[in-house]
């Protein structure tokens, strides 16, 4: 049988024990396992693969920058969750996990290929769960070696040595917050109003979406409230026109869309009314979680703060780190070396530079958004989401036309995009390796990674953000003399006549012929080496 990676194989196939082989025992070699004998044969796995963890010596920090290198191993790992989480979700699973599971059993002397299908397909998904929580095992284990650590996943909550039954979890900590919320309604119906309780119901709905339905009320802490109330800043205008979309779908950062701070009050003050009555009126909870968390109206910005383009030695601290020109490995980006690695944190700065595209637009990118066959390549910046990740355009003009600079092809980015076609994915974005944020915002993570980068190369003006790009932009066409009409068309802003409402504006070659004759403080061709990416 052949490996399906060195890593796994060792960590996983290879460390599990006499006790996992006497659960494998329990398999009918012929074609079927039980639910029953496939949660027992997870769990076995599942304390081996813990137990295996727990041993291995702490992370040992390999550069003079801790909290980058700590981050980048996270990224990797949450990645990696991102992935077998797309895999469990359409049960399409990877080459990699299957050989992973076939890899466990086959060393017990069971050949899973001859499995019925509904048996085959059981173990898959209980061993998918089990790489997962391995990885968050992994995860706080980077960030603090002593913690305690509970499961995520419910199937190994019930496995850890101890570990209270659901049951028993909601005999102890009190009912849930679906729950709680129908009472609640339900107690307050006869005196409210009708449109009241109408509009309370899809208010609290909101709450019990982020914080989840089957969340014991018990467990919800003041944090889970301030991040509660700052995601209702973040929510559509037109939230109510897209009922079926989950609470984190509904949120948005371009500002421009997102509903007014006081609309975003009137959605919060609910939540705290909610758990100061199961507090003070049924003692349900012995603390109120949001008695302390105060709503934070906004403020206007009188300290003249004003983002501001690139100078061209900034561009070329940048873009000269190893991210860029050579890294010591995958998993030290940061440290200089002969590895050029061409992925979502080296093209997503490198085409900021070159369009002035908003980081928003750039990460939701769906690979058909890269049309490269064309006369003019292009970005088709559109909402048409599919059955992919969805996607938002700050305003009408967003939704435009960017032609690709002809440096970004220079440097290898059609090759790269053809790569990403033939990418055992399910996501359907360019850059998929970045995952959603919080917020359920594609370009949340992205950002704070670009953050810290920045901070590492020694860039620590707080006016230079990823948005400083836009503006060098916006610069680079005004400098070439170029219509603003033009420029917009581009850029994705309106000028506000009504003229711009006629017509489909500037052709794509015209915008292909602006974008050629930018003038830009460097260009990146002679920085980067390309001999072909990884």
């Amino acid at each position: 049988m052949q490996t399906y990676s060195p890593s796994l194989a060792r960590r996983l196939a290879a460390s599990v024990s006499a006790k996992v082989q006497e659960t494998f025992a329990v398999i009918d070699e012929l074609t079927n396992v039980s639910p029953g004998e496939a949660r027992e044969l997870i769990h076995a796995c599942f304390a081996e693969v813990r137990r295996e963890v727990d041993l291995r010596p702490p992370y040992v920090l390999k550069t003079d920058c801790p909290e980058m290198e700590i981050e980048e191993q996270a990224i990797y790992a949450q990645e990696e969750i991102t992935r077998l989480a797309d895999e469990l979700e359409h049960r399409a699973y990877s080459i990699g996990t299957i050989r992973a599971a076939e890899e466990a059993l086959a060393l017990r002397g069971t050949d899973m290929k001859s499995m019925a299908p509904v048996a085959r397909l059981r173990l898959l998904d209980g061993f998918t769960r089990l790489l997962i929580e391995k990885q968050r095992l992994e995860l706080a284990r980077l960030n603090d070696p002593l913690a305690d650590y509970q499961p995520l996943d419910p199937l190994f909550s019930e496995s850890v040595s101890g570990q209270k039954t659901p049951t028993q979890q909601i005999e102890e900590f009190g009912p849930s917050v679906e729950a709680c919320i129908a009472e609640y309604l339900a107690c307050k119906k006869p005196i409210w109003a009708e449109k009241t309780v109408v509009a309370r119901s899809k208010q609290l709905g909101y709450l019990k979406d982020f914080l989840g339905p089957n969340m014991p009320i018990s467990s919800v802490s003041a944090a889970d409230i301030r991040a509660y109330r700052n995601a209702l800043t973040m929510l559509r205008s037109n939230r109510g026109r897209a009922r079926q979309m989950t609470f984190k779908e509904r949120l948005t950062e371009n500002t421009g869309s997102q509903i007014s701070n006081k609309s975003a009050s009137i959605i919060f003050e609910p939540a705290k009314a909610f758990f100061r009555w199961a507090k003070e009126e049924e003692g349900i909870l012995a603390e109120n979680p949001a008695a302390d968390v105060r709503w934070q109206p906004t403020t206007v910005n009188k300290s003249g703060f004003k983002r501001r383009p690139f100078n061209a030695e900034e561009l070329a601290v940048l873009f000269g780190s190893p991210l860029f020109t050579g890294s010591k490995s995958q998993y030290r980006r940061l440290q200089p070396g002969d590895t050029v690695i061409q992925d979502a944190r080296y093209w997503i700065p490198i085409i900021g530079f070159y369009t002035g595209m908003r980081l928003g637009e750039i990460v939701q990118l769906h690979i058909s958004d890269a049309v490269l066959e064309a006369d003019v390549p292009h970005f088709d910046l559109n909402e048409n989401s599919g059955s992919g990740d969805p996607k938002h355009i700050k305003t009408a003009a967003g939704i435009r036309k960017v032609p690709i600079h002809p440096d970004v092809l220079s440097l290898g980015f059609a090759a790269f995009v053809e790569k990403r076609r033939k990418w055992d994915k399910p996501c359907k974005r360019i850059f998929s390796e970045i995952t959603l944020g919080a917020d359920g915002q594609a370009s949340t993570q992205f950002s704070k990674f670009f953050a810290r980068l920045m901070d590492h190369v020694g860039l620590t003006d707080p006016k230079l953000t990823f948005h400083s790009f836009r503006h060098g932009a916006e610069d680079a066409f005004r400098n070439a003399n170029l219509q603003q009409y033009t420029i917009d068309s581009i850029m994705g802003h309106s000028d506000g006549k009504v003229s711009s409402e006629y017509g489909e504006g500037p052709s794509l070659s015209l915008k292909a012929q602006a974008v050629e004759t930018m003038k830009l403080p460097v260009s990146l061709v002679p920085l980067l080496k390309y001999e072909g990416g990884q």
